[in-house]
């Protein structure tokens, strides 16, 4: 098989499934299954000629516009691949490679990973340790603390607290003897700090301890979104929200460590006990009332199955999305519909997108 490529094409097509499908993207595609495009094109070209290769792929055209190829990389390329053939044109480059067999790819994978020499990022759930910052979040912080400086709730003497260090802060949370949150308490000169925690009281305040354990940080997230109408494509981190709120985030965890399992949802055993169908159905009719409560547009999203989890409960409600409905606007759409769904039936669940197959025949041929 002989094959012509434009390289701008499949960039855009790796990166586009990359963002719009959960698993397997570009796999349909037999010779680009293997290809992983790299910002050296050196290495995104030798990507691609091995995968090329190991589909029987015989001889390769590849059009690069010259965005993508600077001259240095094209003399390193023409040193690297002396038996291939370029062509300059005006605006790109016309890659020949007339016999892919008598290419021969020695190194093994794992020493072309290392020669990329990556640079080591300390991270951990949310972020890394270069975390940005957000000027339109810090000035929300900032006003929401002159304006909600009377907002201290009262802890009474019989509250219960608990000591949290993070860096260099102390922070005191306080809740009662029904795990329900009172309030985070932190000594600290930091303005922007200091609104941010305020905010969170605000949020979770009488919220049950093992609620934010399980979604303290997606329900910050949301609420400071709603607020700031911060624009972030794709999943909202707390890394993207700025060093406070990844603060909060780690707070968020140390709560989940402690306070995660010292309750038991009353409603997890009506939900266990009920039959497929029955849960199925509450699911269903959860859905509508989702889409009807929040005005939603009618088929954006549509329930699925539901799966086990690694502890064997039934909790993974899985959900598709319509393939008119914007791709942008899909996470959060499936946050929203997951909060309302813990608070409808029961905290555990959690929601999964299900990528829908076509089910044409003729469009499938």
């Amino acid at each position: 098989m002989n094959l012509v490529l434009s390289y701008e094409d499949i960039v855009k097509k790796f990166n586009f499934d990359l963002v719009n499908k959960l698993r397997k993207h570009g796999s349909e595609i037999k010779y680009l299954s293997l290809w992983v495009p790299d910002e050296s094109f050196e290495r995104s070209f030798e990507s691609l000629l091995e995968s090329v290769k190991a589909a029987n792929v015989k001889s390769l055209v590849l059009n690069v516009r010259k965005k993508y190829l600077s001259m240095d990389e094209y003399q390193n390329l023409i040193k690297a691949f002396p038996k291939i053939v370029i062509n300059k044109k005006e605006d790109f480059f016309v890659i020949f490679v007339k016999d892919l067999e008598v290419l021969d790819f020695k190194k093994k994978i794992q020493d072309q990973v290392s020669e990329k020499q990556q640079t080591i990022v300390d991270y951990s759930y949310g972020g890394s340790s270069e975390i940005k910052e957000n000027k339109k979040v810090r000035d929300f912080f900032i006003n929401f603390l002159d304006k909600n400086k009377q907002n201290d709730f009262s802890i009474s003497p019989r509250a219960l607290s608990f000591l949290i260090k993070i860096q260099n802060e102390k922070v005191n949370l306080h809740y009662d003897n029904s795990f329900n949150f009172i309030s985070l308490n932190i000594d600290s000169q930091d303005k922007y700090l200091q609104g941010c925690i305020a905010f969170f009281n605000k949020v979770f305040h009488n919220h049950k301890l093992s609620y934010i354990a399980k979604n303290g940080i997606s329900d910050f997230l949301i609420g400071i979104n709603n607020k700031c109408k911060v624009t972030i494509n794709g999943i909202l981190l707390p890394f993207n929200f700025g060093k406070e709120v990844f603060f909060v985030n780690q707070i968020c965890q140390i709560i989940y460590t402690k306070f995660n399992k010292n309750e038991t949802v009353n409603k997890k055993n009506s939900w266990i006990k009920k039959t497929k169908k029955e849960k199925e159905l509450l699911c269903k009719n959860v859905l509508n009332k989702f889409l009807k409560d929040k005005n939603e547009e009618d088929g954006s999203i549509s329930f699925n199955y539901i799966e086990k989890d690694i502890n064997k409960l039934p909790v993974r409600i899985y959900v598709s999305t319509s393939s008119e409905f914007d791709p942008q606007k899909k996470p959060d759409l499936l946050r929203r519909f997951e909060k309302f769904i813990k608070k409808e039936i029961d905290e555990s669940l959690q929601v999964f997108h299900d990528e829908k197959k076509d089910l044409s025949k003729i469009r499938r041929l």
